[in-house]
């Protein structure tokens, strides 16, 4: 449907910072109820939203009757960020209650219950509760189909990912939920909803175990649980006049991201748009849909609130890119499989230069931070390295660090604080008896979690055997971090004491070589005595996170072939880390993933690792991967420059239309 000037009226809020489009007026101004916002990558959405809730401010709304929802927290500080922007004085925008999905879930959730419900957000703190629900299957006396079962083996982890990856799916689009009915949960039925049956069955034995055989209060939640959990109940009880903390009196409603909506948040939107005489305005764009793997869906930008609500929709077209020039567009364009169209006043640039090598991909990517750094005018804050996995930022912030580069990280932490580093790091701090050198109280902290993860070890004090391990360790990290002499004897009376006999002997082994050697292979002897690959493998549930976790420590050892003594090189990463502390106290260039910066703009963009198996990762979608490229790219304004593989490009550059991944310049 098509805008009209009746559909419009006379401007009341005069942004500061920007002269709105024809376009952006046109939705500002809309007098529908209901709209949603089509747009393409640089079109403005977030700053369109932002104009429209403003607008609605102007008028008289106050800003306490205000809901806006997005997918992620990066999302939500964006749209605060652009209400900022154009001009929303800071005590207004704080007052807009502007949320995810799932924090708005979790709060109307705890509030309901009178308390809060511990959230799991790793996959290793599930896995326990995996295993249980496989064990109820297999014990389960009254199973029909006992023959379609495929029951994996104890500790078979990549089974324990699949898992999650289907239940999250499961859970994201309402499958069950929605179709089940009074169907026998069969081999027949499974296959109809799309999932194996031993799954499903595993499935539903988790979520009795999750929801304590459905009672009021569950006994966990996972990562977007609670948007599962409140779609659930409604579905169940279609009325919501009992939950007290519902926001009856919302009278301006939006969503970012639309494009991401899954099932079990499009329910909660549903009812908020039943329930609330609100005006509502949804943005989106059909090629950044980027969590299908949650069961995001951008057909809900289609008809379907039209088909399940009492609203009629209008929608808005954001048509033309304002971010980036014309050559980037013909590219983006490429990548979409569709034209795109830009208005911005400049081009940008887009260099395209080939590595062999991932040391060579690093240095080229330092040498391009110190060309903007010294280029006049340029800010570091607008120099944005983007990345498809963490793993990939060793090389760039040992770079960076050695050259005295300042950077901050988004959507990854450093790596000199990840757990399998900590746990390197935690094991020198033993074997040079210094962890007071590690000055961060709060890295003190992880050191010992990563100390107790990885070893498997128990904490035992007598007269304390009923207290839970989360308590004693707390008590431990306290008692530690107050005197950091007391580590070695904490290591040997309680870590070592309690590991199992083949884990102590690893820890012993590495400790005295860190101890008694020295020399470039110094860290590479500690990691094979403590069989790091098998110990990754062990501990970590997804296979990404083990290829990132070796990632990390192959990183760390190349590293530590600068350093002849554990005690020099456990000091050279205690300096690392806190002169990233201090350095990134000024202002950074920014490392980041794709995901985090959807909806971000930078005037600098750098995408290294271009290379099949890197990006797109052969353990993805094509199509979320082909929409994640199209995100990173779009995020230039005025540059964008690529590193790809000279042996094995990526196959985005090729769609680009690069016929090499040799020097290239539009």
């Amino acid at each position: 449907m098509t805008t009209s000037a009746a559909s419009s009226r006379e401007v009341q809020f005069e942004p500061k910072t920007i002269q709105p489009t024809d376009e952006q007026l046109a939705i500002q101004t809309a007098t529908d109820r209901t709209i949603i916002v089509e747009a393409n990558a640089g079109a403005a959405k977030t700053t369109t939203l932002a104009l429209r809730m403003a607008e609605s401010w102007r008028r008289g709304t106050s800003p306490d009757l205000f809901l806006a929802l997005t997918y992620t927290k990066p999302a939500c500080d964006a749209l605060k960020g652009a209400l900022a922007k154009i001009g929303v004085p800071h005590n207004v925008v704080n007052r807009f209650r502007i949320q995810t999905f799932e924090d708005f879930c979790v709060q109307l959730l705890d509030e309901i219950l009178g308390a809060q419900v511990p959230v799991y957000a790793q996959d290793e703190q599930l896995r326990p509760f995996v295993w249980q629900a496989v064990k109820r299957v297999e014990e389960n006396e009254s199973e029909r189909w006992r023959s379609e079962l495929v029951m994996p083996s104890l500790g078979d982890s990549g089974m324990v990912e699949e898992f999650l990856k289907v239940g999250t799916w499961l859970k994201g689009t309402m499958r069950d939920t929605l179709e089940r009915g009074d169907s026998a949960v069969s081999p027949d039925y499974a296959a109809a909803i799309g999932v194996e049956y031993t799954q499903l069955r595993i499935f539903l034995a988790y979520e009795r175990i999750r929801r304590r055989e459905n009672a009021d209060r569950p006994l966990f939640r996972g990562p977007l649980d609670a948007t599962y959990d409140l779609a659930r109940l409604l579905y169940e009880d279609e009325s919501v006049q009992g939950l007290g903390a519902w926001p009856f009196s919302t009278r301006v409603l939006v969503v970012d991201e639309m494009h991401d909506l899954n099932q079990a948040m499009f329910r909660v939107l549903q009812e908020l748009l039943n329930t609330t005489s609100s005006y509502f305005c949804g943005v989106g764009d059909f090629d950044q849909v980027l969590h299908e793997a949650t069961g995001a869906d951008a057909r809900f930008m289609g008809n379907t609130i039209e088909d399940c609500t009492r609203r009629s929709v209008r929608r808005y077209p954001l048509t033309h890119s304002y971010r980036f020039g014309r050559s980037l567009a013909t590219k983006a364009g490429r990548i979409a499989e569709k034209p795109y169209s830009t208005q911005s006043p400049h081009d940008t640039k887009l260099l395209l230069d080939g590595y062999d090598t991932g040391e060579d991909c690093a240095k080229l990517v330092v040498d391009t931070a110190k060309a903007w750094q010294a280029t006049p005018k340029a800010r570091m804050n607008e120099l944005a390295i983007l990345l498809r996995h963490s793993y990939q930022t060793v090389p760039i912030e040992n770079a960076l660090l050695e050259s005295g580069m300042p950077y901050t990280m988004a959507g990854f932490d450093s790596y000199l604080t990840r757990p399998e580093v900590l746990f390197v790091r935690g094991l020198l701090a033993v074997a040079t008896d210094s962890i007071g050198s590690v000055a961060d109280d709060r890295t003190r902290e992880k050191v010992m979690e990563a100390l107790f993860f990885f070893s498997g070890s128990r904490i035992e004090v007598k007269g304390r055997e009923h207290e839970s391990q989360e308590a004693l360790l707390a008590d431990a990290i306290r008692s530690v971090t107050a005197a950091p002499g007391f580590l070695t004897h904490f290591f040997e009376n309680q870590v070592l004491r309690t590991a199992e006999p083949t884990m102590r002997r690893r820890l012993e082994v590495s400790v005295k070589i860190a101890r008694e050697q020295s020399g470039p292979d110094l860290l590479r002897h500690i990691l094979q005595a403590l069989n790091m690959e098998a110990l990754v493998k062990e501990v970590y549930v997804s296979r990404q996170r083990r290829q990132d976790a070796l990632g990390n420590l192959e990183g760390l050892r190349r590293a530590a072939m600068k350093f002849n003594t554990a005690l020099d090189y456990f000091h050279s990463l205690n300096d690392a880390e806190q002169k990233q502390r201090q350095l990134k106290k000024t202002a950074s260039l920014v490392i980041a993933s794709v995901v985090s910066v959807k909806g971000l703009e930078f005037d600098h963009v750098v995408m290294p690792y271009l290379a099949h198996g890197e990006f797109p990762a052969p353990t993805a979608s094509d199509r979320e991967e082909q929409n994640m490229f199209y995100v990173g790219i779009t995020r230039a304004r005025r540059f964008l420059t690529m590193f790809a593989s000279t042996d094995r490009p990526s196959r985005f550059v090729q769609k680009m239309g690069y016929t090499s991944s040799a020097r290239s310049a539009a």
